[in-house]
């Protein structure tokens, strides 16, 4: 395929291979003087006919450092000739294929001993065998080594004058690659005293002074917190409790929480929660509102309740398309500036105060100070009880902003990632009765969209005819939604799509391994990153839909995986919490209440029981049912 010319107004362009890509991410780059490919056999082919080592970088369209990559690189006239002469160039979209940036992070793991993160840069023979990594690289040499000019020409250069060295490279590490993938860790014994576990790798990795783990840059790991309320609602440990209030709190008042419009930020690059890359993903203000949620029903602290509504609410208001399914992300940049919609000078808000009598206490109260803590400017943040007058400077914040231009938004559908919103909205609806509408709206919507003809797909933008196939996250996390549903409504539509769900996934599994997609290139894992792993939401959906159907085929199935993922759990139980937690759902037991109406409005203190149609009440476990009462309470006890 020739590049694509393009006229516009008069001046002659020349678009790559990009132009035709319904991927956002993918679109950003399609002006590049960089020629880049598409993953797939176009740029294979070519690879191997040309004999060049193929250039792969991984990004999205929201990634901060992606973009800085891109301006000083990608958009560099003499870099692009240096790339489109000695290489094929390829560009995913690791929002699109979590499955091929999943397998290429480990790439990076293993050869920098280190994770990863966005842009991952790749270089590859013309088979595909990868023999460099990295991550973010500076264009030109500086203090930091070999920029990517250099790195370029040095490797082009080997694979002229010395192909043999970069091919035995690139074999010993597809030789030591293999190895790791099919090592074998051991099946550790775990039991209840994991608990114990959990709450001494709190101690010890929890910072007790701004929550969350110790050191920078932080990341809210929603897994993990969800994982410690359920060792809390367990053991009832003081030490749990207050990790927990600490993080929720620190980040609800601090900047990762966007105190004007609502909505979290994508990390800290602080240990405070102050100064936060401005990224906000769906994924993230679906999960957190459900642990703050969580800890809200728990301890009534109102603060939780409305870092949550707010977060949800923003999502609803900006990130919402007109068939009510969510966007997947916004941007960190405005106009080429990291944060400049979302932070302010101190001189105009300020001036803009100084209308209220108790200005200065709004000042120090939204965190505005002259010098700021943001290159000069301030991202608010929260001290101290709400002043007077806080309902109209924050109007007046708004307004400041509603005159700049808002970050662009990735308009790509997800499928788990909607599933995720559909979590949070029928949880919210435990305390707003008009949220469980908006979940129902967007799961039917999600339902219609992305499931036809008995196939689920992953994602799209515009081009509908452009979907990606489903990946095994998009199954897991549906199936959660679908057993969300059916409690919130009973309607039993919802229960036997999730079984019909449940049955198909099992096309992911092969010679017992799990993998992240049908054609199990890509092996699943027990690691939760952005997001809790799909196989261990596998786990735990097997364990709830055992219960509901007492179907002890699911229930094996759950006991397979949770015991492969042993190791993970009984040494690393805080940052493999999603396995970790159906490993104490299995191990405490799951019950499940029948009753004539939904039981969501209630607040349980024993963390896994699920509630289903049936006559009031009657308490089973997947073995047999234990007890009837018409007193819930009394049932409730028998748990406890």
């Amino acid at each position: 395929m020739k590049k694509i010319i393009l006229i516009i107004l008069g001046v002659i362009t020349m678009a790559n291979h990009l132009v035709n890509s319904d991927s956002p991410y993918l679109l950003q780059h399609k002006d590049n003087p960089v020629d880049w490919y598409e993953w797939g056999e176009e740029a294979f082919k070519k690879a191997k006919k040309e004999n060049k080592l193929i250039f792969l970088s991984i990004g999205y369209s929201t990634c901060h450092w992606c973009h800085v990559m891109e301006r000083e690189s990608f958009e560099n006239e003499e870099i692009a000739k240096i790339l489109n002469k000695n290489y094929v160039s390829i560009k995913v979209d690791r929002e699109e294929m979590p499955d091929i940036d999943k397998y290429y992070q480990k790439v990076y793991q293993l050869m920098n001993r280190r994770g990863g993160g966005w842009p991952l840069t790749i270089i590859m023979t013309p088979d595909k065998k990868p023999f460099y990594a990295a991550t973010y690289i500076p264009p030109h040499y500086s203090q930091f080594g070999p920029g990517l000019k250099e790195i370029l020409t040095a490797i082009a250069n080997d694979w002229k004058n010395n192909p043999s060295k970069i091919k035995e490279i690139a074999n010993n590490f597809e030789k030591y690659f293999k190895e790791n993938e099919n090592k074998t860790l051991p099946k550790e014994k775990v039991d209840k005293s994991i608990i114990t576990q959990i709450i001494k790798q709190v101690e010890s990795e929890f910072d007790f002074e701004y929550g969350g783990t110790k050191g920078a840059p932080k990341f809210p790991l929603e897994s993990t917190l969800d994982l410690m309320i359920d060792a809390y609602m367990l053991s009832k440990n003081e030490t749990l409790k207050k990790a927990i209030d600490i993080t929720l709190e620190k980040m609800a008042k601090g900047g990762i929480f966007d105190q004007v419009e609502g909505g979290f930020y994508r990390y800290s690059t602080d240990s405070k929660w102050e100064v936060p890359h401005f990224e906000k993903m769906l994924y993230n203000n679906a999960n957190l509102p459900m642990v703050y949620l969580r800890w809200y029903k728990i301890t009534g602290n109102e603060l939780y309740f409305e870092v949550a509504k707010r977060s949800i609410d923003e999502m609803i208001h900006r990130y919402r398309d007109k068939n009510s399914l969510f966007f997947s992300a916004s941007n960190a940049d405005s106009e080429g500036v990291e944060g400049k919609y979302f932070v302010y000078e101190y001189d105009e808000v300020n001036e803009a105060f100084s209308e209220f009598e108790n200005k200065d206490e709004l000042l120090k109260y939204f965190g505005i100070e002259k010098y700021g803590n943001f290159n000069g400017r301030n991202n608010p943040v929260i001290n101290g009880k709400k002043p007077k007058n806080y309902e109209k400077a924050l109007e007046i914040l708004k307004s400041i902003r509603s005159k700049r231009e808002f970050p662009f938004i990735d308009t790509k559908k997800i499928t788990a990632w909607n599933v995720m919103m559909i979590n949070a909205l029928f949880k919210i609806s435990e305390f707003d009765e008009s949220y469980k509408n908006e979940a129902i709206k967007t799961l039917n919507a999600l339902l219609d969209e992305m499931y036809q003809n008995g196939h689920l797909y992953h994602s799209y933008n515009k081009n509908k005819n452009a979907k990606k196939e489903g990946l095994l996250e998009d199954y897991a996390y549906l199936i959660s939604a679908l057993i969300n549903a059916y409690e919130y409504t009973y309607d039993e539509k919802y229960l036997q799509l999730a079984d019909k769900l449940l049955k198909e996934v099992k096309g992911f599994k092969s010679e017992g391994n799990w993998y992240m997609n049908k054609s199990h290139t890509i092996k699943a894992d027990y690691s939760d990153s952005a997001y809790a792993s799909s196989l261990s939401v596998l786990a735990n959906d097997f364990l709830d839909m055992s219960v509901l159907e007492f179907n002890f085929d699911y229930y094996t199935e759950a006991k397979e995986i949770i015991q492969n993922g042993s190791y993970y759990i009984k040494n690393y139980p805080l940052f493999y919490s999603k396995i970790t937690k159906a490993f104490l759902k299995s191990e405490f037991g799951e019950y499940v209440i029948k009753s004539l109406k939904p039981l969501y409005k209630e607040k349980f203190e024993y963390p896994y029981i699920l509630w289903e149609k049936g006559e009031d009440y009657e308490i089973c476990t997947i073995e047999r049912c234990i007890k009837k009462s018409n007193d819930l309470k009394l049932l409730l006890e028998e748990i406890q």
